[in-house]
């Protein structure tokens, strides 16, 4: 879904601040590059307004203007600043000991994540030593209800917190197995509470599936989940209950460390 704009006249917050932060957030994975009108376009600005926050944004790194096209991306002052706030996140640095040994226990890929504003937050990935292709995946961000991550955390949460959720962000499908109702995710949060972990079967992903059991605080609110996850061959029905019961215990070491997560910290 795409990102929501915040209307600037309607908060206390410095409107031509708001607006540059609306310009970066037009940018994606499925719009990396835009070009001045789009951006214009996309959030109802004057041109001459979009061209001087738009400069003003190139000239400080915040975005790069392909001089052939005339489009703009993202500027590696972004890159820059994302490596500034994981040198803050130490729980990733504590964690990424009992994150390895998982990975080698299972030889799939295994993920760390917390949440922010109602959606699934990577942290960290960890992957098999034979794949070809290495990406990070830190900073990434997902639905809650097509992930085991994103439901294993989404089945702690309060009712009315998970009612503001589906409200704001909606449940898009993204595969044909992507639970799409409220009713249906609902009912999937009670069996996750019940079994104490959940899965994904190819919900988000064709051909992956994956199982994410949740850290919780001393309320019992979700502020992270660690899952596995592999392919639908790999991942075997018979080995679920023993990754489970792995990710349990990785989970209940982290819980330890809830407050040192994202989601505690907003």
């Amino acid at each position: 879904m795409a990102q929501k704009h915040i209307d600037s006249e309607s908060t206390n917050f410095v409107a031509s601040v708001q607006k540059a932060l609306n310009i970066l957030n037009c940018f994606s994975i499925i719009q990396p590059q835009l070009s001045l009108a789009q951006i214009s376009t996309l959030l109802s600005y004057p041109k001459s307004t979009t061209l001087n926050l738009i400069r003003t944004l190139e000239s400080s790194g915040y975005l790069l203007k392909d001089h052939t096209t005339q489009k703009y991306s993202l500027g590696y002052k972004i890159l820059n600043l994302s490596y500034f706030l994981r040198s803050t996140l130490p729980i990733v640095q504590y964690a990424m000991p009992l994150l390895e040994d998982l990975q080698q226990k299972t030889g799939e890929i295994v993920y760390l994540v917390s949440h922010i504003d109602g959606q699934v937050l990577y942290l960290e990935g960890l992957y098999p030593s034979q794949r070809m292709v290495q990406y990070s995946i830190s900073g990434r961000m997902l639905p809650m209800h097509c992930t085991s991550c994103g439901k294993a955390m989404f089945a702690y949460f309060p009712r009315e917190k998970q009612d503001e959720i589906i409200e704001r962000w909606g449940l898009p499908p993204k595969t044909p197995n992507t639970i799409t109702t409220k009713e249906a995710l609902l009912k999937e949060a009670e069996a996750i509470q019940a079994r104490g972990y959940a899965i994904d079967l190819e919900e988000e992903t064709p051909n992956v599936k994956c199982i994410a059991v949740p850290v919780l605080n001393n309320n019992g609110v979700a502020v992270a989940a660690v899952s596995i996850s592999g392919t639908v061959m790999n991942m075997k029905d018979e080995l679920l209950p023993g990754y489970a019961e792995m990710l349990s215990r990785t989970c209940a070491a982290l819980a330890g460390q809830a407050h040192e997560f994202p989601a505690s910290k907003v």
